[in-house]
C-alpha cells in the first residue's frame, strides 16, 4: 500500500480542504492517507542555526516542537501533497514554517532527494494573484531538494463558499488530478 501525506496549510476547513478531499478520492484504492492540519501543529520558524548540518541520517533540527514528529512522515511518504490557499500573495504562515523547517532534511544528507511532491492551491483571485508565486516557490524548493514534482492543481478563482461544494466541474478536475497522481506514482515515474 502506498502512503500519501497531505500537509494542509489552511487554518480553516474550507475550500482548500474540500479540494484536498476530492484529490484524495481521485487517488483511488491502494493508498493509506495521513492528513496533517499544519495550523493545528506547534511549528516554529527555522532559526538558521545550522545544527541540522551536523546530523546526516535524520533531521538534525535543534528545535523540539511538533515538526520533530513530522520529519519521519515526510521522508516515509510515497507522495507528499502540500495544500494551501493564497494568503497575502503566498502560502499560509504555518505551511511556510513547515517548508522552511524541511531544510533540516537537506542540510546533512539530503533525505528528500527523489521524493515525490504535489501541490494544491486555492485562490480567491485569478491564477496570477499569488497562486503563481506559490507555484514558482514550490518548484524552486523541489528543484533544490531534488524532489520530483508529480503535479500541481490550482483552483482560481474559487467561487463563493455556497457554490463551491456543489461545483461539479471543480470536483471532477480535482479527482482527475488525484487519478493523475495515482498513475504517476504507481507507474514508478519519478521513482526514488
Amino acid at each position: 500500500m502506498k502512503k500519501v501525506l497531505v500537509l494542509e496549510g489552511s487554518p480553516r476547513a474550507g475550500n482548500t480542504a474540500l479540494v484536498a478531499d476530492w484529490v484524495i478520492s481521485g487517488l483511488g484504492r491502494g493508498w493509506r492517507t495521513t492528513r496533517v492540519r499544519v495550523a493545528d501543529q506547534r511549528i516554529a520558524g527555522c532559526r538558521e542555526c545550522f545544527a541540522c548540518g551536523k546530523v546526516n541520517a535524520r533531521a538534525g533540527c535543534a528545535q523540539r516542537d511538533d515538526m520533530t514528529g513530522l520529519y519521519g512522515l515526510i521522508t516515509a511518504a510515497d507522495l507528499v501533497v502540500f495544500t494551501t490557499p493564497v494568503f497575502c500573495w503566498g502560502m499560509t504562515g504555518p505551511l511556510k514554517n513547515l517548508v522552511d523547517r524541511c531544510f533540516a532534511l537537506l542540510n546533512g544528507k539530503n533525505l528528500l532527494k527523489g521524493s515525490r511532491w504535489a501541490l494544491v492551491v486555492t485562490a480567491g483571485g485569478d491564477a496570477f494573484d499569488g497562486a503563481d508565486l506559490i507555484v514558482e516557490q514550490f518548484r524552486r524548493l523541489a528543484e533544490f531538494a531534488g524532489a520530483r514534482v508529480v503535479g500541481q492543481h490550482v483552483v482560481a478563482p474559487c467561487p463563493d463558499r455556497r457554490r463551491f461544494n456543489r461545483d461539479k466541474p471543480l470536483a471532477a478536475a480535482a479527482r482527475s488530478f488525484g487519478r493523475k497522481l495515482d498513475r504517476s506514482v504507481k507507474a514508478g515515474r519519478d521513482k526514488r
